[in-house]
């Protein structure tokens, strides 16, 4: 009878930590499933444009998952920089970038490199400067990106070296546009100081008149621009052509790229 009793005690000693142990790893295997869930859920509703969606279920992904946070901060910014919240996609994917692996590390720098160019877009006409430092900066997150991550004839190479063209192109043309206003600024105020000085000598003007028809029957006949009228066309072209360029990067453009990577 005792043995009975101790058998039936020690049975139930065993079903105690058998049931202790099954429940800590059921939690485990929710905790895990639920961490994973969330990773796909926002690459899933990324793809069907739930971008808030795709934003909620990284904020969730970062809150369950101690390991691979740089997946969860490069989601959220992504998403974020889909629906045009440049600024804090650049503060995710700043963050992505300072813990990403070096395997990871290019697809991030594309991305930041993307919302650093957004935020140009954003400021140019209105802030030279800050226009100029963030295209500076666009290019520095891809010039910087370790080899490991970027192989030869890799996408990742591909789209960087695109990237590196359309933010130069775009530096250049703001440039320009730059140039092209002081020049036509400059012109003016000739023009302006030379009408002042001009307007009291009828003698002068005339003689300056026929001068110039002079000139302009010469221009006629060789049929060629002046160096500075070359300039200042070729400096309107690419003015115009980064505006063009600007334009086609919105939702309707088919020009550049009008929306980062897919999260992972």
């Amino acid at each position: 009878m005792n043995r009975i009793t101790r058998t039936w005690s020690t049975m139930r000693r065993l079903s105690r930590i058998n049931i202790i142990i099954g429940s800590v790893l059921l939690l485990v295997f929710g905790y895990v499933a639920a961490t994973l869930y969330f990773g796909a859920a926002s690459q899933v509703r990324y793809s069907s444009n739930d971008f808030p969606g795709a934003k909620k279920a990284s904020t969730a992904f970062l809150t369950l998952s101690p390991v691979q946070r740089h997946i969860g901060y490069y989601n959220r910014g992504t998403a974020e920089a889909a629906v045009g919240d440049f600024e804090p996609a650049r503060d995710d994917l700043e963050s992505a970038l300072e813990i990403a692996p070096v395997r990871d590390e290019c697809a991030v720098r594309i991305n930041l490199s993307y919302v650093y160019e957004k935020l140009a877009d954003e400021a140019a006409g209105q802030d030279p400067e800050k226009t100029d430092e963030l295209y500076e900066q666009s290019l520095k997150t891809l010039e910087d990106a370790p080899k490991e991550c970027q192989p030869k004839k890799s996408e990742e190479q591909q789209k960087s070296d695109e990237a590196k063209k359309r933010v130069e192109d775009k530096k250049a043309g703001e440039k320009s546009k730059q140039e092209g206003s002081e020049s036509d600024d400059s012109e003016s105020s000739e023009g302006d100081d030379q009408k002042n000085g001009d307007s009291g000598d009828d003698s002068k003007k005339k003689d300056e008149k026929e001068g110039s028809d002079e000139g302009e029957e010469k221009s006629d006949d060789s049929g060629e621009k002046s160096e500075e009228e070359q300039k200042r066309e070729k400096l309107r072209k690419r003015g115009e052509n980064s505006d063009r360029e600007q334009q086609q990067q919105g939702p309707g453009g088919d020009g550049g790229r009008s929306a980062p990577d897919k999260p992972w």
